[in-house]
């Protein structure tokens, strides 16, 4: 560690605010993975919905505490929670469907209750995994934003908060093979980066207001190049180039798309050009004087070649009379 850092405590971070009981020893998370890596049968499986029933008075007394009119981060906060839960019990691989869907049925249950302790009724939740991946997203970039003074003071140690953070989502979100990508673009924000690269990363801290930051703002693709193609320029705003939060990669994606846009429109001058100078010449002759003088000399010419059609046979015909008559007199001579 670099002697200037102060070592992190992760229950001070403003980010976890409504989380702190996630950060203690012996937590919930690591009380279910000692349960299910002991987990033998399914007539063990009330154990494991205990200790999600036990949670909930640690998350009712820390609501109760610190909650302070702020729906939106409490929103977010308790959803991560359970959507770790999910992502804990659906990426063990242990249960059967039917005792699976009567864990996860548990938890949503607890997460109604939870929400109940201050009335946050406009607390959402798709259980979609394209979802789940756009509300790890907006957490994390909210979160950065909080957080933007403890990375300053401690970036090893928060990196390494990252990866704890998010590493179970991520084994459930990712898919088995191939990356998925990300892009995150509205007036405000310009980002393409690979999914898990985005989340262990720190570096995405942006100034800009994030509550006018979307789910449908964000795009998710194993195809970067579909994200490519999909950049909106019309996005771009210099009115806000100074509180904007654009990446690298998004910056050489953007001049890659208007350079190409340029080569297009180049190729389209061309040929407007060529389209132009054809019509100009179509005008000319038509309705100019030398279109006139153009088409006189065309008619001429036509009416010689016609003659000279008509009368070539005529001269055939008198030179071979010419020749027969040279040669009855060579003969008769």
């Amino acid at each position: 560690m670099d002697r200037r850092e102060i070592s992190l405590d992760k229950t001070t971070l403003p980010s976890v605010i409504f989380l702190k009981f996630l950060y203690e020893n012996n937590n919930v998370i690591e009380k279910l993975n000692s349960k299910i890596k002991l987990y033998k049968s399914d007539s063990n499986y009330e154990e494991i919905i205990s200790i999600i029933e036990d949670e909930f008075k640690k998350i009712q007394n820390e609501i109760e505490d610190t909650f302070r009119s702020d729906h939106v981060i409490c929103c977010r906060n308790i959803n991560y929670y359970f959507d770790l839960l999910n992502a804990t019990i659906k990426s063990a691989n242990v249960f059967s469907r039917d005792i699976q869907d009567n864990i996860i049925a548990k938890v949503e249950q607890q997460w109604k209750q939870v929400l109940n302790v201050k009335n946050v009724d406009e607390c959402t939740k798709e259980i979609d995994l394209y979802s789940l991946r756009k509300r790890c997203i907006l957490k994390h970039l909210h979160d950065l934003k909080l957080d933007k003074n403890f990375i300053i003071l401690n970036p090893n140690d928060y990196e390494t908060f990252l990866k704890e953070k998010w590493e179970k989502l991520l084994g459930y979100t990712n898919p088995e093979l191939g990356y998925l990508y990300v892009k995150i673009e509205n007036d405000f924000v310009g980002i393409i980066e690979q999914y898990s690269n985005f989340l262990y990363s720190y570096d995405y801290i942006c100034d800009f207001d994030l509550d006018k930051l979307s789910p449908d703002d964000i795009t998710i693709s194993p195809d970067m190049h579909t994200l490519i193609n999909n950049i909106s320029l019309d996005k771009i705003s210099s009115n806000n180039i100074n509180k904007a939060c654009y990446n690298t990669n998004y910056i050489e994606m953007l001049k890659i798309k208007t350079s190409s846009i340029q080569r297009m429109n180049n190729i389209l001058s061309i040929v407007i050009a060529l389209m132009g100078f054809s019509l100009m010449l179509i005008f000319l002759y038509r309705f100019s004087p030398l279109g006139n003088m153009l088409r006189r000399y065309k008619k001429k010419k036509n009416e010689v070649d016609e003659n000279t059609s008509e009368e070539l046979p005529e001269l055939y015909e008198n030179t071979e009379n010419i020749g027969r008559y040279i040669s009855y007199t060579s003969v008769s001579h």
